[in-house]
């Protein structure tokens, strides 16, 4: 212990209170369901722009399996490779703007939540794709324990600080922007 007296003129900055302003989990959820949904509508439309999706397929679910097959066969190499890469295309046009500008997805800007980094500045655009994004993309694609992998990254966010595998990869936090959260009367987010 010390036990010199303090000087006089010694005063305590005054401390703001904490101020937890982490997105709760059901608004995360309905965002992600939300980007889900714009997702699938995308592809949805691409798949029949070429031809995948015929509203007379039958309604016998394998049949309507086996007639999407020989379809998907009867496209061109570059078809199928625009297929192959049409949903990280989709996500881009998508979200990328958002993305870039307020650390938001379509989802997320509905629900009233937004990337940020720890500090909760917004993150910049290339490094949050690659480690937040890439990183959930590449996990998924690992055969067989793709699946646990992702399980994993999703059941991480009961953790106490409600950031899922992808987020400490990212060094990234997602926050609710309706609770203000201030430092010495300075906004501590950029994102609006």
């Amino acid at each position: 212990m010390n036990d010199q007296p303090q000087s006089p003129d010694f005063q305590p900055q005054p401390t703001a209170p904490v101020v937890d302003n982490t997105a709760a989990l059901s608004k995360r959820f309905w965002a992600f369901m939300l980007d889900g949904f714009f997702m699938m509508m995308a592809l949805i439309l691409l798949m029949q722009s070429m031809g995948l999706l015929d509203p007379t397929t039958s309604n016998d679910m394998q049949t309507a399996q086996a007639e999407l097959q020989v379809r998907v066969n009867a496209l061109s190499d570059s078809q199928k490779s625009l297929l192959a890469i049409s949903p990280f295309i989709i996500f881009f046009v998508l979200h990328g703007f958002l993305l870039q500008q307020y650390g938001q997805t379509i989802g997320k800007r509905i629900m009233g939540i937004a990337i940020v980094t720890m500090d909760n500045q917004k993150p910049a655009f290339f490094m949050l794709i690659v480690q937040r994004y890439l990183s959930q993309w590449v996990m998924g694609m690992v055969p067989v324990i793709g699946i646990l992998l992702r399980l994993a990254d999703i059941l991480a966010i009961y953790r106490p600080d409600r950031r899922c595998i992808h987020d400490h990869l990212a060094k990234t936090k997602v926050i609710d922007l309706k609770i203000p959260v201030t430092t010495q009367g300075k906004p501590t987010s950029i994102i609006v």
